[in-house]
């Protein structure tokens, strides 16, 4: 009875599925497609989530890396005797940054008040950071629109990087937290206006040599040195610098995607480059060669930095980085 049962059953079914209209087997295919194309889509939609922001490609990258590392001599022992320690840094205190919602990006030292310089990309914004993190005074700004770096230059002047224009900017912050009209401040063209978000990013300045060297993110990276910014110290200006394009020595490095920012080791002169999407620091001399590099998640206790944007050099060697939307983090020896 059960094999007449089940005879019967399977002729029913297949006699429904054959009997079935042509308008009927076009929209069951149609909505398997349309079910294919959803899968297809959310596990695009994952994968470049996990990359973009999670990094979780980056394992990978880095091994391949390591071969270039090798190749180039990064991190040699012959090159150590004049490098900054990269590979000794650990990082030892991050948090969040509650007021801040989103679009944390450049960072500087400000040596003589002892604290901390970040900008806001949207709404165009300074904020003064204590050493652990801690808002101290906000700065809007009126005149700039999509800031990503920012350097102190000294006195209480700043150079700031307005990625969509191509433009530094200088700025004189005022005795007292408040709203900053730039819109007559000086300013710099530094190669084209970008709409695709690779342009201008991060500023660092050598107080010691009078240089302020300029990254371009990509499409292609760059980098620029500016000669004689402060020359007329205390006041800084546009007046008497010299421009030198330098972008032959981030070209050579193939396997760095992007570069989001840039300082100097006052000491040596040297410089370190910060690559978000590689999640790496790099530095090279002053002649443009490699002498050391870190991977973000090198040592076992890194953490996953989703959007490395600002980093800079404070008090004792300590290094500080910014992340997007609001991540704070130190690295210590």
């Amino acid at each position: 009875m059960t094999t007449r049962y089940n005879a019967y059953s399977f002729c029913c079914r297949r006699f429904m599925s054959t009997s079935l209209s042509p308008q009927s087997r076009t929209k069951r295919l149609l909505l398997r497609i349309l079910l294919i194309l959803a899968i297809v889509a959310s596990v695009g939609y994952y994968l470049y989530y996990a990359i973009r922001y999670q990094h979780l490609h980056v394992p990978v990258l880095n091994w391949f890396q390591q071969l270039e590392q090798d190749d180039q001599h990064w991190n040699q022992p012959a090159l150590h005797e004049d490098s900054f320690p990269l590979q000794d840094y650990r990082l030892t205190y991050s948090r969040t940054i509650p007021q801040i919602e989103k679009n944390l990006s450049g960072l500087s030292y400000m040596e003589d008040q002892q604290t901390l310089l970040a900008v806001l990309n949207r709404p165009p914004t300074i904020l003064e950071l204590n050493l652990q993190g801690d808002i101290q005074a906000t700065y809007p700004l009126d005149g700039i629109s999509d800031t990503e770096g920012i350097s102190y230059l000294g006195n209480g002047q700043v150079a700031l990087s307005n990625e969509k224009h191509g433009r530094i900017v200088l700025a004189q912050l005022p005795e007292q937290p408040g709203r900053l009209d730039l819109n007559n401040a000086p300013r710099l063209s530094l190669g084209p206006a970008d709409s695709d978000n690779g342009g201008l990013e991060g500023l660092g300045y050598d107080h010691i040599r009078d240089l302020l060297y300029v990254v371009k993110e990509h499409s292609p990276k760059g980098l620029f040195r500016l000669h004689g910014l402060c020359a007329e110290k205390p006041t800084c200006s546009f007046d008497n610098i010299h421009i030198e394009d330098i972008s032959h020595w981030v070209e050579s490095l193939d396997f760095i995607h992007d570069l989001s920012s840039v300082i100097v080791e006052p000491e040596r002169g040297h410089i370190i480059l910060l690559s978000e999407q590689n999640q790496a620091l790099l530095e090279l001399d002053d002649n443009g060669e490699p002498r050391s590099y870190r991977a973000l998640n090198y040592q076992h206790n890194d953490q996953n930095i989703p959007q490395a944007e600002g980093i800079t050099l404070g008090p004792n060697g300590h290094l500080y980085l910014v992340s997007e939307p609001n991540l704070f983090y130190v690295f210590t020896r």
